[in-house]
């Protein structure tokens, strides 16, 4: 993996998009039924991790578009560290959407104690309750777990 030092926004066409709540504007224009959700993953590969931030726009019975940003940093000294960072990465990317429509915002912790990621579930799902957004983890979390996952690949 190579370094990614200013992370953009694409689309599934590998296009930049430049202004992504712009984009997230014009897509609710069309689609006002639509739902916003915020997911990111992350993939260790050696010193270095790939974190994939997605943003998720569902079309109720018509399906999902998305479009995602990747980044490429050192790797954090432990799981729980990586996890967080997750939780910061979507929740800071949500932030730049508040005020659209409602977003929830899904993180790839689990809901069910007897997984580690678990130890993170309260506080992450606190955060995001604070910051304004409605948060789901595994196993209801589709958008970090599917939508940001395949690009962190």
């Amino acid at each position: 993996m190579r370094a990614i030092p200013n992370p953009v926004f694409r689309n599934y066409d590998d296009k930049v998009i430049e202004n992504p709540r712009a984009y997230v504007a014009t897509w609710l224009n069309k689609h006002p039924r639509g739902k916003i959700f915020v997911g990111c993953d992350s993939k260790v590969r050696g010193h270095q991790t790939k974190y994939s931030t997605a943003i998720c726009m569902w079309d109720i019975g018509r399906g999902v578009s998305e479009i995602y940003k990747n980044e490429v940093v050192k790797t954090p000294p432990d799981q729980y560290t990586r996890l967080w960072t997750e939780v910061e990465k979507a929740v800071a990317v949500a932030s730049e959407l508040k005020g659209l429509t409602a977003i929830t915002v899904h993180v790839d912790i689990n809901s069910n104690p007897r997984f580690r990621s678990h130890q993170l579930y309260d506080a992450s799902i606190g955060l995001i309750s604070a910051m304004g957004f409605e948060g789901a983890g595994k196993p209801h979390s589709w958008a970090a777990s599917c939508g940001a996952h395949r690009h962190c690949q």
